[in-house]
C-alpha cells in the first residue's frame, strides 16, 4: 500500500546533516530522499573527459568556464 503525497515525509537540505556519514551518498530531489552508492572509477574517467572537453569549448568560444566540484560538474557562464 502506498502513501497517500500529502502523507510523505518532506526532505529538506538540513535533513542531510542528520544522515550517518557511511559512504552512502545523499541527495534530495523535490523533497524526496534519493540514496546511491559512490560511482566506480570508470565513472569518474567518463566525467573528466567530458570536463576537458568543456574546457575546450570554453577556451574556444570565450563563452563559459567549467568547474568540477567534488559532487557536482556545471558549465557556468563567465559574467
Amino acid at each position: 500500500m502506498s502513501q497517500p503525497a500529502t502523507d510523505r515525509v518532506r526532505w529538506t537540505t538540513a535533513d542531510l546533516d542528520l544522515l550517518p556519514d557511511n559512504g552512502t551518498r545523499y541527495e534530495i530531489i523535490d523533497g524526496e530522499l534519493f540514496m546511491t552508492r559512490a560511482p566506480r572509477w570508470s565513472h569518474q574517467k567518463a566525467a573528466d573527459n567530458i570536463c576537458a572537453a568543456l574546457n575546450r569549448w570554453s577556451d574556444e568560444t570565450g563563452l563559459g568556464e567549467q568547474q568540477q566540484l567534488p559532487e557536482l560538474s556545471s558549465q557556468m557562464p563567465i559574467t
